[in-house]
C-alpha cells in the first residue's frame, strides 16, 4: 500500500499532467478552428489527436480520483486514532 507521502507526490504529478493535457487540448481546439474550412486530412488528424487527448484526460481524472480517495483514507485513519 502506498504511503501518504507517495500519494501526495502522485497527486501533484497527476495535477501537473492534467494541466499539461488541458493546455494541449486548448491549443489543439484553437488550431482546429483554423482548419475547419481548409485541409480536411489535416483537420481529421487534429480531430483524432483531440479525441486521444480527451481520453487521456479522462483516464488521468480516474487515477486522480483514486489517489484522492487514498489520501482521504489516511485523513480518516489519522483523525480516528
Amino acid at each position: 500500500m502506498a504511503t501518504f507521502h507517495e500519494l501526495q507526490t502522485q497527486q501533484r504529478a497527476l495535477l501537473d499532467d492534467l494541466e499539461e493535457l488541458e493546455e494541449a487540448t486548448d491549443a489543439l481546439v484553437e488550431m482546429l478552428r483554423g482548419f475547419a474550412e481548409t485541409d480536411t486530412d489535416e483537420f481529421a488528424d487534429h480531430h483524432e489527436r483531440l479525441a486521444w487527448l480527451q481520453r487521456q484526460r479522462a483516464g488521468l481524472l480516474v487515477v486522480l480520483s483514486e489517489t484522492e480517495r487514498g489520501l482521504l483514507a489516511f485523513d480518516i485513519n489519522v483523525g480516528g486514532d
